[in-house]
Parts: structure tokens; C-alpha cells; sequence
């Protein structure tokens, strides 16, 4: 069998819309945005990456953002992988520094497990923020996700060229099409 060739790729956000969802919920407010690069390579079953996002009038336009702030991910990607997306109910600043609080920690602590077994685990540093929110899901006032959506990443550019993709997201209480984020993939 011949062994897939790996691609070093990177993953920006580009835009997010949400248009069916009633308006007041998103004409201004602050919520969490998780993406999860799925399989990307063997042995590697989950990359998590999470961030805030501020919607005014159910859009957010990544573009003028610097490249720290849009980059969800650059990985080596084998074969062909996935995209899993999910945003949150609008939530508090108190919310996004527990969240911000708790990520450091779950990446200390991983950081520190790392250095202890010397390369063993490293992939757990990136899971951090996945971490953080399944800790917060537990608690009684947890943001809900409001919508949600997967794409399954088929063909990738060639080496200095990029790609657009659309991730469709659904209402997650009706699962119906309501928005839609747009990423950018450089390879």
C-alpha cells in the first residue's frame, strides 16, 4: 500500500454568517467559536482550536484581523481530513476570562506533562481549549451551542496556493441551514 504524502497546510478564518437565526440574538454580541480539525493525519484523531467571536448584525469579517488572530490551525494534513464547527450562545465577559483561565491551565498542565515524558502526549497541548469548554459544559450555566456544522476536506491545494471553503451550519435545536463560516486553506 502506498503511504500518503503529508501537506503542510494552514487554516484561516475568513467570515462567518448567521442569517436565520431571530436577529436580536446576534445583532451585537460576544460568543465562543470551536473548530476541530478532524483526522488529520494517522494517529492524530483531533486538532481543537476555540476563539471569541463578536457579531454585529449576525456577521463577523476575519480579514482585517491579523494572521495570529484568524490562523485556526497549521497542521500536516494526510490524505483528506474534516472540519467540525460550533459556536455558543452569546456569553459574558465573565464567561470568556473563565474560559481564557481555564485554557491556560489545561495548557500548562499539558505543557508540563509534556516536558515531563519528553515528546510523549504532545498532541493533548492543542486539545486545551477543548478541554476548558467540556469543563465548562458541565457546569449549570454552560453556553449552548446554537449552531453547528461539518465539511469534509477532499482536495487540498498544491504547494503556494490557497482554497476557500464554505462549512454550512445548522440550527443546532432544528437542524436547519442557517449561516454559513468561510475559511481560507493555504498550502
Amino acid at each position: 500500500m502506498a503511504k500518503k504524502e503529508k501537506i503542510a497546510l494552514e487554516i484561516l478564518l475568513e467570515g462567518i454568517e448567521i442569517s436565520s437565526l431571530p436577529m436580536r440574538r446576534l445583532l451585537r454580541s460576544r460568543n465562543l467559536l470551536s473548530v476541530d480539525l478532524i483526522w488529520p493525519r494517522t494517529g492524530v484523531a483531533r486538532k481543537s482550536a476555540a476563539r471569541q467571536v463578536v457579531f454585529r448584525k449576525g456577521k463577523t469579517d476575519f480579514t482585517s484581523e491579523e494572521w495570529a488572530k484568524r490562523l485556526v490551525f497549521r497542521e500536516e494534513i494526510e490524505g483528506h481530513a474534516a472540519l467540525a464547527v460550533s459556536v455558543s450562545e452569546s456569553v459574558t465577559q465573565q464567561k470568556l476570562r473563565r474560559f481564557a483561565r481555564l485554557t491556560a491551565k489545561y495548557a500548562l498542565r499539558m505543557g508540563a506533562d509534556f516536558m515531563e515524558k519528553a515528546m510523549v502526549g504532545y498532541a493533548d497541548i492543542a486539545s486545551s481549549p477543548l478541554d476548558a469548554l467540556s469543563q465548562m459544559v458541565g457546569e449549570k450555566d454552560a453556553p449552548k451551542s446554537i449552531v453547528q456544522g461539518v465539511v469534509d476536506i477532499n482536495s487540498l491545494p498544491n504547494a503556494g496556493e490557497e482554497m476557500r471553503m464554505e462549512i454550512p451550519l445548522k440550527n443546532s435545536d432544528h437542524d436547519e441551514d442557517v449561516g454559513v463560516l468561510r475559511v481560507i486553506i493555504r498550502a
